[in-house]
């Protein structure tokens, strides 16, 4: 069997890299030989039996909205990887799954109790249920590997969203939080059959849901972000092989900065340096493994 490498990247805004257009010579426009992806083109939809992965380039590889040539994890870690292959580093060949829509959160298009929907397209034109679409497509890659003689070796399932869900107050939340994540990410490894890595990803906006408490004249906005990030800790603490990932850690960060260094104007949209950081992190974590 030959083995490869398996990266996925679920959730919404930041998972997309929402507004952050790659410069021209950063976008990948000839697919790379070691990195495979899934072209929306023959992907995209609850009717497709057989998946088609093709050379992963930075336009396409989202099966879910319609934003690409920006600076993902996905994309970011897609040209480390291959850069890390052309000189000279022993990796296996890397396949990514990447599936997020901005604003759309666990009670959004993500619930896992969402009948099955797929609209293409751009922000605020898509509609997709996102989760029984991943369901689909990690039941057709497991199919996929087994057809190719495949070993998946999971660099990690990184789930970046929630900040839907701070609409919520922390009494609603606590109802429902929990189990709907458990139910997603139990649904993902029981459908792959594999204890992949699970990566939530602490969200810091802080500044953006003080003020919306503040407009609001007492909102709940941040208690939200706190409790979701409680969450998450409480989801890795007691799930198997799950961890949280705060991207205060990377060096860019200066909590004294009005933009800590780290966000967009809109200070909730992470800069592309950021990004880009992040994935070489993943590759760098990735390759320390069994060392």
């Amino acid at each position: 069997m030959k083995k490869i490498a398996v990266f996925m990247l679920f959730g919404q805004s930041n998972a997309v890299g929402h507004a952050m257009p790659m410069n021209e010579e950063d976008i990948i426009k000839e697919p790379l030989k070691n990195v495979w992806g899934l072209n929306r083109e023959p992907n995209q939809s609850f009717d497709t039996e057989k998946l088609k992965f093709t050379g992963y380039t930075s336009y396409g590889m989202n099966l879910a909205e319609t934003q690409d040539n920006t600076y993902s994890i996905a994309n970011c870690l897609a040209k480390h990887w291959q850069s890390d292959i052309d000189n000279g580093v022993e990796l296996p060949d890397l396949y990514i799954i990447h599936i997020a829509i901005g604003s759309q959160g666990v009670t959004g298009m993500w619930d896992p109790k969402r009948k099955p929907k797929l609209i293409p397209g751009k922000l605020g034109d898509c509609d997709v249920s996102m989760y029984p679409l991943t369901i689909h497509i990690l039941t057709l890659f497991k199919k996929y590997m087994k057809e190719n003689d495949l070993e998946p070796d999971y660099v990690g399932i990184h789930w970046r969203g929630g900040e839907q869900e701070t609409d919520y107050t922390v009494p609603k939340l606590q109802e429902f939080l929990k189990d709907t994540y458990l139910e997603i990410f139990n649904g993902i490894r029981n459908t792959i059959e594999a204890d992949a890595p699970i990566v939530f990803h602490r969200f810091p906006f802080d500044k953006v849901f003080a003020k919306r408490d503040e407009e609001c004249g007492g909102g709940s906005h941040l208690a939200c972000m706190h409790y979701i990030n409680d969450t998450f800790d409480t989801l890795a603490n007691e799930m198997k092989n799950a961890s949280v990932y705060d991207v205060r850690e990377c060096p860019y960060y200066d909590q004294y900065a009005w933009d800590c260094n780290i966000f967009r104007w809109d200070l909730i949209h992470y800069q592309g340096k950021v990004n880009d950081y992040v994935a070489k992190e993943i590759l760098k974590e990735y390759k320390n493994r069994g060392k």
